[in-house]
């Protein structure tokens, strides 16, 4: 009896000592998948003295207003899309978070939601956010951009778009379409940005006067039509050249074609691929994988053609502001 009571003693012994183990290093890899230390983020900054570069004019550009950067995902995702994605462009945001739904612990750039998981529930999780960020963030930051766990981000091209907007204003940008709306929405997959007004007119005049859906399956769709419906317009995201800034697509299918049939009909504008898809300061790609991911932050920041100098001056003028008037 006495030999039977000391068998169930050590099992439950290395039960339980495996369960901690466990626990502990789930911690230490959810923790590591997401932050960074200084030292890296340093180097994400460009301190790097072995690089040549002279970034004054972005440097400058973040003194024009404060962006936070916000991702919706998943928790399998952690060791592949949310580790490329924060060891790459979402450093050079002035804040981050990524919501991601039933996770515990939580990471310090994590904040889990109390919302059901899933596509379809995938509005429902994206009005939660806007709530946090107005509860939390309103007055932390001047904008406010929804990217993918699967979006590749150029901030700085991004930092240079919003500066031409006051933040005080109700302001809406990136991949325009056209269907559902006559106003039309922003691609989610290209990523959108919104003013700190739009973010106020959203939570204050939308969901709390219930002028807004807070369920359905497309959240770009739905987003859309609460920010139309709040007096927030759409904004011109093309160059003067008409090349988009944002990109719903895979950087191959922009650059080297062909756009999908099933494309055309949803852009409020004519997407097209090869030298014209794209701006010179593009602001985003979409369906980047990790490997991908690492490759383009590699090529765009740490890799310079040597004797080619960008025309800053008339680069200041290549985009121009302005509100995109409904469909008839």
């Amino acid at each position: 009896m006495n030999r039977a009571r000391t068998v169930v003693y050590l099992f439950s012994a290395l039960t339980v000592g495996l369960l901690f183990s466990m626990v502990w290093k789930l911690d230490s890899l959810t923790r590591s998948a997401t932050s960074l230390s200084r030292q890296d983020t340093r180097e994400m900054l460009h301190s790097d003295p072995t690089l040549m570069i002279d970034d004054t004019e972005a440097r400058a550009l973040k003194s024009r207003g404060r962006v936070l950067c916000w991702i919706p995902s998943v928790a399998y995702k952690l060791h592949s899309k949310i580790r490329a994605v924060n060891s790459t462009w979402i450093q050079r945001c002035d804040g981050h978070i990524f919501f991601i739904e039933g996770l515990n612990p939580q990471p310090p750039d994590v904040v889990s939601l109390d919302v059901l998981p899933g596509y379809y529930n995938l509005t429902a999780k994206v009005v939660s956010v806007f709530q946090y960020l107005y509860h939390h963030h309103l007055h932390d930051y001047d904008w406010f951009l929804k990217g993918d766990d699967d979006a590749y981000i150029i901030v700085e091209n991004l930092r240079y778009v919003l500066a031409q907007y006051d933040p005080g204003d109700p302001v809406y940008v990136g991949h325009l379409y056209k269907q559902r709306h006559k106003h039309g929405y922003m691609s989610g997959g290209a990523s959108y940005a919104f003013s700190r007004e739009a973010l106020k007119r959203v939570v204050e005049d939308g969901y709390m006067k219930d002028k807004c859906a807070t369920k359905g399956r497309y959240e770009d769709v739905e987003i859309g039509k609460c920010l139309h419906n709040v007096g927030v317009a759409s904004h011109n995201s093309r160059d003067r050249f008409d090349r988009d800034m944002f990109h719903p697509l895979r950087p191959s299918i922009h650059i080297a074609g062909p756009i999908p049939a099933n494309q055309i009909p949803q852009d409020r504008f004519l997407m097209v691929s090869g030298e014209e898809c794209c701006s010179q300061l593009t602001v985003s790609f979409h369906k980047v994988e990790p490997e991908l991911m690492k490759v383009m932050d590699h090529l765009l920041y740490r890799t310079t053609v040597y004797g080619r100098q960008p025309d800053m001056k008339a680069l200041q003028a290549l985009f121009k502001p302005a509100a995109v008037p409904p469909l008839l």
